[in-house]
């Protein structure tokens, strides 16, 4: 008996603590559309020609030095750039110029 009267009392109270605000409308809509100007606003930085890139490319045996590589490449595509390079690892990232690195296995 107890225990229907302690459920009952519990489900009584979950309906009296609820709020029964109503949804507010909200008329002004600024903000938003705001924001979304804002956003449709930042350029989106395309390059129309290819890329012009100085490859550097060192490999190293037993970490030593053996051969160094300088190139320029011309770059349309970075997937097709990241391919041509597989099994390279970046040594060096600037501006206008990378560096690869690869270890050679002399047994």
């Amino acid at each position: 008996m107890q225990s229907w009267l302690v459920i009952s009392l519990l489900f009584i109270s979950s309906f009296t603590f609820t709020t029964n605000d109503p949804v507010r409308e909200v008329s002004d809509h600024s903000m938003a559309a705001l924001a979304t100007k804002e956003e449709k606003a930042v350029p989106a930085f395309v390059l129309r020609e290819p890329l012009e890139l100085k490859v550097i490319l060192n490999t190293y045996e037993n970490d030593d030095l053996v051969n160094t590589k300088e190139k320029t490449e011309t770059i349309w595509a970075m997937e097709d750039f990241w391919a041509r390079y597989d099994g390279w690892v970046v040594e060096d990232q600037r501006i206008g110029q990378i560096t690869f690195k690869k270890e050679l296995k002399i047994t």
